[in-house]
């Protein structure tokens, strides 16, 4: 029993780094040789240009500009390396969501058939862990306790990840040209518009997919609703004394209907609506545009989340951060059907837009799970970071003010 607990915690971590310095000339060297991206040549300088802050929350970026001797084959000049977040709160809830070996299983196993474009991976690597494939059974244990037992749970999980020296990374394509939006300054309805018929056809190529099943390392809310509500109870004190006078009577009304029927919402959007493939972070800073491409290439980014989930949440949450506040009802429908049109082109049959755009009112609504924990329980930086999570929280509640809890259960 020692020796596996040893395992679980410590692992394998031989030639995984931890900084993005540890990853010299001949680290880069060995890892693009793996999988055949240099062959006889050899990496001779390394020039590192680390990527700011509160663009990647949960984790470590940084652009590599590289420099070879001999053949260099098909190996890039520049490359993104991602290793974990180095802020204990963030790698505890990294550890938590299962986001570092998910994002890496994704690159792996299923990156070339998700229905849209992605990053290329030039080597990954992470620490073995023989309990992560057991991970959903271990939730849905966790699901039928009671809630002083998971309360008890969850704080045993946190100080064992807390405690972990499982290493993971990532090496993958540099996109630029391409960029991301800018998630402060929001998304035009042209730009949101491009990004919901890629997401329709991501959707609808994956929609009730077989791997939603048979791959563990697949996110399922299904098996973490409790344990997630009740992060969000944990740090509903926290929540109110921080916000509750920017969210003001109407938005505290509608947080307090949350905080009371959330797991209900959850439970009854995932029994009705038809599940697929989603992404689970899909917001502007992680979708990159590329204007040099005839088709302004759109390429998905940052799949750390990636799971079993709900089309209209998904977009849901996408536009609940992406919308600016003043954007009209109007464009917020129009985009809405231009969604549900592209789903039904790419041959999704079995959702009627009345059905989607009831839940796409649910799903928005659950949003207020994302502020109400993450603002908390993640440590987004003072600048940039902290600015967005208070506007996008501004956004929602733009949304939200159309939206009548009371018809949504």
């Amino acid at each position: 029993m020692d020796e596996v607990v040893s395992t679980l915690i410590h692992g394998n971590k031989s030639h995984i780094p931890e900084q993005l310095d540890e990853m010299d000339a001949a680290w880069l060297t060995q890892a693009l040789r793996r999988d055949g991206h240099l062959t006889t040549g050899q990496v001779s300088q390394v020039r590192i240009e680390p990527i700011g802050e509160g663009e990647g929350f949960m984790g470590i970026l940084g652009r590599f500009h590289l420099e070879y001797e001999g053949n260099k084959g098909t190996a890039p000049a520049t490359l993104i390396a991602k290793l974990p977040s180095m802020v204990e709160p963030n790698r505890m809830l990294g550890e938590l969501m299962g986001g570092y070996w998910r994002e890496i299983h994704f690159y792996e196993e299923l990156s070339d058939g998700i229905g849209v474009n992605t990053p290329a991976v030039y080597y990954s690597n992470l620490t073995p862990d023989p309990v992560r494939p057991r991970i959903n059974m271990i939730m849905r244990v966790v699901e039928m306790m009671p809630a002083w037992l998971v309360d008890m749970v969850m704080a045993r999980s946190k100080e064992v990840v807390g405690a972990s020296e499982h290493r993971y990374v990532l090496l993958i394509e540099d996109l630029a040209p391409a960029k991301p939006e800018d998630q402060l300054k929001g998304g035009s309805p042209e730009r949101c518009e491009a990004v919901l018929s890629m997401a329709a056809k991501m959707h609808a190529d994956n929609w009730q997919s077989p791997i939603l099943d048979s791959a563990f390392w697949i996110n399922d809310p299904r098996v973490t609703m409790r344990s997630r509500h009740q992060m969000l109870l944990e740090s509903r004190e926290g929540f109110i004394e921080r916000y509750a006078e920017k969210m003001g009577e109407s938005g505290m009304k509608l947080m307090n209907w949350y905080y009371e029927n959330g797991v209900q919402l959850q439970r009854l959007l995932f029994r009705r609506a038809p599940h697929t493939v989603v992404h689970g972070d899909m917001r502007l800073d992680n979708i990159f545009f590329n204007e040099t491409s005839s088709d302004t290439r759109v390429v998905f980014a940052d799949w750390q989340t990636v799971g079993r989930g709900l089309a209209a949440e998904e977009i849901a949450y996408f536009l609940s951060g992406a919308l600016e506040v003043d954007t009209s009802a109007q464009i917020e429908e129009d985009l809405v059907r231009h969604y549900h049109s592209e789903l039904l082109n790419a041959g999704v049959d079995n959702y009627n837009f009345e059905r989607f755009r009831k839940d796409y009112d649910r799903g928005m609504m659950a949003m207020l799970r994302v502020h109400g924990s993450a603002i908390i329980d993640v440590d987004v930086g003072e600048d940039r970071g902290d600015e967005l999570m208070n506007i996008w929280m501004d956004r929602t509640m733009a949304r939200l003010r159309t939206v009548d809890p009371s018809t949504l259960l």
